[in-house]
Formats: C-alpha cells, sequence, structure tokens
C-alpha cells in the first residue's frame, strides 16, 4: 500500500497544517476502501514522480473525464495521497482522479516541479485510455502550492509542445487558495514568504517566469479560482490581483469563489461538503466545460 511508502517530510509550516495532514491520511485510508486506488504509478525515474489514479468502485464506462489534482505543501512538503479529500467526490461523479507527486524543495527547485507536471500529463495523455478515461477530457486542479503549479502549467502553452502534449490537453484549470504572484519584491526582506520562495527557485531572477500572474495575457483555457475568507493573507492578495488581471485580458473564461470562512486547509476540506458552491462548480465545468468569455464571481 502507498501509505506504509510515504517518507517523513518533517513538520509542516504551522501548527494547524500539522494537525491537518495527521486528520487527511486518516481520511485517506478510509476513502481507499471506498473507491478502486491504483498507487505509486511511475511517470519519472525519481521516486517522487510517481502518480495514483482512483476509480470508481464500480467499472465505469469507458472515455470518463478526468481530473488531475497537484497537492500543496508549499513546493517543500505534501503527499499526492492527502488528495483522498478530492477523490471520494470526483469518483462518484463519476470522472477518475490522477494525484501526482512532483520532486520537493531544496533539493530540487524550479523549474524541475512544473516539469513533473507536464511530464506526468504526458503519462495520463498516453495512459489513461487504459483506465477508461478519456484523452481528450483533462482537467487540471490543485490546492496551494499545488494550485500554483497547476495555474502555471495551464498558463505556459508554449512549454506543452517541448513535451510532445496537444495545445487543447487542458478542458479548465481549478486552482484553489493557490499563491499566484511569487515576486521576491512583494516579500518582506527576511520574512517567511521571501525565504520559502528562495528555497523553491533556482534562482532570485526566476520570480516573474514563476508567477502565474505574469502570464495572464496569454490565458487561453477557461479558469475557475478560489479561496477563503479567512485564506493566508497573501493568498487572498494574489488571487485579488489575479481577478483583476484577468478581468482586464479577457482572453478566456474565468470565475472566481470566495468560500466565506475558509481557512487554508479548510477550503481544501471542502470537497467533503455535499453542498460547497465550489466544488459544484468545478463539477459542472467538468461535466460541461464553458465556451462563452466571462469574468465573475460565482
Amino acid at each position: 500500500m502507498s501509505f506504509q511508502n510515504m517518507p517523513d517530510l518533517g513538520p509542516m509550516f504551522t501548527p494547524e497544517g500539522n494537525a491537518n495532514a495527521v486528520w487527511v491520511l486518516e481520511r485517506a485510508k478510509e476513502a481507499a476502501t471506498k473507491c478502486r486506488v491504483v498507487f505509486d504509478i511511475p511517470y519519472g525515474e525519481d521516486f517522487f514522480q510517481q502518480l495514483d489514479i482512483w476509480l470508481p468502485r464500480e467499472e465505469p464506462a469507458t472515455n470518463l473525464p478526468v481530473l488531475v489534482y497537484v497537492h500543496g505543501g508549499g513546493w517543500q512538503k505534501g503527499h499526492k495521497e492527502w488528495n483522498s479529500l478530492v477523490a471520494e467526490r470526483i469518483v462518484e461523479f463519476p470522472a477518475i482522479l490522477v494525484s501526482p507527486n512532483h520532486r520537493l524543495a531544496p533539493s530540487s527547485k524550479y523549474p524541475q516541479q512544473l516539469a513533473d507536471i507536464f511530464c506526468a500529463l504526458k503519462w495520463v495523455h498516453d495512459n489513461i485510455d487504459r483506465y477508461k478515461g478519456d484523452r481528450n477530457r483533462i482537467f487540471l486542479g490543485g490546492h496551494s502550492s499545488g494550485g500554483h503549479l497547476a495555474a502555471l502549467a495551464t498558463m505556459r502553452t508554449d512549454l506543452f509542445a517541448t513535451y510532445d502534449l496537444p495545445a487543447d490537453l487542458i478542458k479548465a484549470c481549478f486552482p484553489l487558495s493557490a499563491p499566484l504572484d511569487l515576486r521576491l519584491e512583494m516579500c518582506e526582506p527576511g520574512g517567511r514568504r521571501q525565504k520559502q520562495l528562495k528555497l523553491f527557485l533556482e534562482r532570485d531572477n526566476q520570480d516573474r517566469e514563476a508567477s502565474v500572474t505574469e502570464h495572464t495575457a496569454q490565458a487561453k483555457v477557461p479558469m475557475f479560482l478560489s479561496w477563503g475568507s479567512a485564506d493566508f493573507v497573501e493568498v487572498m492578495e494574489h488571487n485579488r490581483l489575479m481577478v483583476d488581471r484577468m478581468a482586464q485580458n479577457k482572453t478566456c473564461v474565468f470565475e472566481y469563489y470566495v468560500q466565506p470562512g475558509g481557512t487554508h486547509n479548510g477550503t481544501q476540506n471542502a470537497w467533503l461538503d455535499p453542498h460547497n458552491p465550489y466544488v459544484d462548480k468545478v463539477l459542472s465545468w467538468i461535466a460541461n466545460p464553458p465556451d462563452s468569455l466571462t469574468c465573475s464571481p460565482i
């Protein structure tokens, strides 16, 4: 079982994060009894280049939509198994959830994590039909730093050909509580945020390149942002900036939702709420990807 092979990555960044990580893993073990799960499929040679596939308990019809969902953890921590919270709702839909790990900072620095997302997408595109998934209905999302990587990969359509991927591979993107503006100049000098980014980036001058907010002019894929009204301050600021820039460019379908009272971890845990508007919107887009230009809250 995958749970027995998970490396100890040390404590999370906050006491709340530590408690949530323990709780999520217990939920993951329970969720694995309700779904069919294929653990630890390699998409590369590194230990962290593995993914899990969560499938409906009953043998599904062919051509199910596929959500590739990237875990959070500040680019330094996190496990693909955390996405069991997402898996239960997705497989009930029904759809397939693919949960990839990626290499972690500081031993692996940007752009290696972004490359891993593209390599995982390449694996999904080439292999998901064996699991009755539809390579023509692939969606991408993630929580926290995973949301950042998902959004950045979606924006960087100029890199798709490098990985032999079709330009229209991603049908919609769902970044949740994601840090989207990585400019070091916007951080408190010597503060927690600046230190974290310096561990993530290979060079300081990559901060704009790694910022999703710097790529909105080339946005073409429908995107649905969400964050919490009690989220990390920088996450709320980044998402508001993203909303402003996407509204100005008007190059693709774009909507957003602020989860009332949602904390940083709480927005991810909302996947367990059967009536959460964010989850409902994600599922509706997976069922029917939007095709008109809008920019609005829900």
